[in-house]
Formats: structure tokens, C-alpha cells, sequence
């Protein structure tokens, strides 16, 4: 069976906020070294369950393609 595509494009205001702050983190080189908590801890928003959803995802999506230009956004 093959693995489940997980969308990584943000769909809404506070995914996209997640994007650039992963983004921003994997740029700086520290994403291996930065827990999921405190990333959470860094948005300047309140996060709903779908929120966090989307933050481990990306988080998962960004350490697989570190490299890819602007992490899904176009």
C-alpha cells in the first residue's frame, strides 16, 4: 500500500503564518533542533486543532524536503 499524500499547500491565513514561520526556522537551520511546541509557541495566534494538524504535517513535509523552494507556498 502506498503512502498518503498529505497536502502541504496553506489553505488559510493562519497555515500560511505556520508555512513562512517553518520556512523561516529551516532557513535559519535550526528546524532539527526546534520542538514542535515552541514553534507553536513563536505563531502570534491562538492554534486550532486543524492548526496543529497542519503544523506537524508541514513540520514532517519540511524536514522530508528541506530544500524545496518556499516549503509548498508558491
Amino acid at each position: 500500500m502506498g503512502a498518503i499524500a498529505i497536502s502541504v499547500r496553506p489553505l488559510n491565513d493562519h497555515e500560511l503564518a505556520i508555512a513562512r514561520t517553518v520556512d523561516r526556522i529551516t532557513t535559519e537551520g535550526s528546524l532539527y533542533r526546534t520542538p514542535i511546541p515552541k514553534i507553536a509557541a513563536a505563531l502570534d495566534f491562538m492554534m486550532y486543532r486543524s492548526d496543529s494538524e497542519f503544523l506537524v504535517d508541514y513540520v514532517r513535509w519540511r524536514m522530508a524536503n528541506p530544500t524545496h523552494p518556499a516549503g509548498g507556498i508558491d
